[in-house]
């Protein structure tokens, strides 16, 4: 792995603290992004973010489609953004080639694991059209 190990460690971190022994619903979607304006800022803007995130702040996004998602940042590094809830480990990555991987953790019951997948891979696809 060139790049994410630091995140991938974090986040492995982030789940023994804050939600050890409890079962996650992992989701994973990717989309190239192409266009001419950078893929990140396309993102931010999707998640409704309009500034810069400092690790610790507290956060909202509002992806379309969506409940909001309130909580803190918990992993900031160019091209990556993790958002901690009381529920999940929300994961933005900017990937090699323009692709943008969602790669959550969602600690909730009563989920349908291929909507949510679905949904979050609609959401991409949306906003990189």
């Amino acid at each position: 792995m060139e790049r994410g190990w630091d995140m991938y460690l974090h986040t492995l971190d982030q789940y023994l603290t804050h939600f050890p022994g409890q079962f996650a619903l992992v989701v994973f979607a990717a989309r190239a992004a192409g266009g001419a304006e950078p893929a990140w800022e396309v993102l931010e803007r999707g998640l409704g973010l309009s500034g810069k995130v400092v690790q610790g702040d507290r956060v909202r996004l509002t992806p379309e489609g969506f409940a909001p998602i309130e909580g803190v940042a918990d992993y900031v590094a160019p091209g990556f953004l993790g958002v901690r809830t009381g529920d999940g480990l929300y994961r933005f990555i900017l990937s090699q080639g323009d692709t943008v991987v969602v790669g959550h953790h969602i600690f909730a019951d009563k989920i349908d694991p291929r909507k949510v997948e679905q949904a979050w891979q609609d959401w991409l696809t949306k906003i990189f059209l």
